[in-house]
């Protein structure tokens, strides 16, 4: 009895040593890759809430004058805040609007 339990205890911690083979992480580190993490993301978030609002505004400005502008710098006016247009793409031919590569 005593000789298979010492066997179960043995495999048991074995098996945990081999399961924890990675070094303990440092909790600052892990704190601050989590904070840009966040912020990436929230850049992200960003970014495509103001290409909705760009693509909005081009829509809007075809719905007015019944065609397509011929630039963004047409639709700074339809847009609330100050929003980066040289961050877009922008194709005047179909009104397509894209976040630049």
């Amino acid at each position: 009895m005593k000789r298979s339990f010492a066997i179960l205890v043995i495999s048991i911690a074995s098996l945990c040593m081999l399961a924890c083979d990675q070094k303990p992480k440092n909790p600052v580190s892990e704190y601050g890759d989590s904070l840009v993490s966040s912020y990436r993301k929230g850049q992200q978030a960003g970014e495509m809430a103001n290409l909705d609002a760009v693509r909005k505004a081009v829509a809007a400005y075809r719905a007015s004058h019944d065609k397509y502008p011929e630039n963004l710098d047409a639709v700074k006016e339809l847009l609330r805040g100050d929003v980066d247009l040289s961050r877009y793409d922008y194709n005047p031919s179909d009104g397509t609007v894209s976040l630049k590569q």
